[in-house]
């Protein structure tokens, strides 16, 4: 539970995002909010790594006050430094023992618990900016909110855009990212914070390796500082759908709306003469032929060219693109997107 302290210090970042200002004093209130940490602790302290051990053998089992008092007056004057990360490598398909297998970097308990609270600060600062077509590692959101998303809302989308950045978390570009943390974040300290972390660095087999790309491995802070590098294609793609998106609705269908006379008038001759006169025998075959018929058709033109959607969602890494529109439109767009991956986001699109 945050004391009343904290409450209006979080509150204070959280009102300069809702104003559009930069954000301050986020080391400060690191350094000068014990319950912040307590909180922070709390979150983590249950979580299975909790008990895997860095580079140090520390984890975060029986953490007491004055533990945490050192990594806060750490933190306070300046001389905390995270420590490497432990590399494993675990199976990427667990049911199968001789598939491949991925990296997984593992931190010291201490390292863990100043991730997490920078994470909750960047959480508050980037939340309320983060738009409803992103859907990891985010509150209240997961892989069945963005496929809840497509049912809802692509109905009718002809084309499909499927893209995949190589190596996504490992490939982030270092000085592309702090220049996005500095567009929002006025606080050197704090970014200064976010920088050692990236470039703390792992151990293999004992061996170090420095760390001149991508997000903290292994780090609880490296689902956000992602999302908020992604959150630059997003604010891309929002420009990309108002630019294309044109049309209320879909003309309606000649062909569906010249049965639906058709139908009604032989269902008007019917509704006068009686089901037993001669013609309306003949009608009502007719309009049995004709309904099958009609539920066969869209009641729209779903070629209408001046109808036109662009659709976009992402889940962590993984997007997804959809067009109502020209295969040649829906080329252009993927050429686009690869563009602004590759050139201003400095990562790969992987071209299968």
């Amino acid at each position: 539970m945050l004391s009343d302290r904290t409450s209006r210090a979080l509150e204070g970042v959280s009102g300069a995002v809702r104003s559009g200002a930069k954000v301050k004093k986020l080391h400060k209130i690191m350094r000068n909010h014990e319950d912040l940490w307590l909180t922070a602790y709390a979150r983590i302290q249950s979580n299975r790594g909790a008990l895997t051990r860095g580079v140090d053998n520390d984890t975060l089992d029986g953490f007491g006050m004055g533990r945490l008092q050192d990594l806060m007056a750490s933190i306070r004057d300046g001389s905390y430094r995270p420590k490497p990360v432990r590399r494993m490598y675990i199976l990427k398909d667990p049911k199968n023992p001789n598939g491949k297998k991925r990296p997984l970097g593992i931190p010291t308990g201490n390292d863990k618990l100043v991730q997490e609270v920078a994470r909750t600060l960047l959480e508050i600062i980037y939340e309320p900016i983060f738009t409803d077509r992103s859907h990891g590692f985010r509150p209240s959101r997961s892989c069945h909110t963005a496929l809840r998303e497509i049912v809802d809302s692509w109905k009718g989308t002809k084309w499909i855009c499927e893209v995949d950045i190589k190596g996504y978390f490992d490939s982030i570009d270092h000085e592309k990212l702090i220049s996005i943390l500095e567009a929002q974040i006025d606080d050197k300290a704090f970014i200064k914070l976010i920088e050692l972390f990236l470039k703390a660095g792992y151990l293999e087999n004992w061996k170090y390796n420095a760390t001149y790309t991508g997000t903290p491995q292994g780090g609880v802070i490296s689902p956000i500082l992602a999302n908020i590098y992604l959150h630059e294609l997003d604010k891309f793609m929002d420009e990309k759908i108002r630019a294309f998106n044109k049309g209320k609705r879909r003309k309606s269908n000649k062909e569906y709306r010249a049965l639906i006379y058709q139908i009604g008038r032989r269902r008007e001759f019917i509704r006068q003469h009686g089901e037993t006169h001669e013609k309306s025998v003949i009608y009502l075959a007719e309009m049995e032929e004709l309904s099958k018929k009609l539920r066969t058709l869209p009641s729209v033109d779903m070629h209408d060219p001046e109808f036109k959607r662009l659709h976009y969602v992402r889940y962590a890494d993984d997007f997804l693109i959809g067009v109502i529109g020209t295969k040649e439109e829906t080329t252009q767009i993927m050429a686009d997107v690869t563009d602004f991956v590759e050139k201003s986001l400095k990562l790969t699109v992987s071209r299968e």
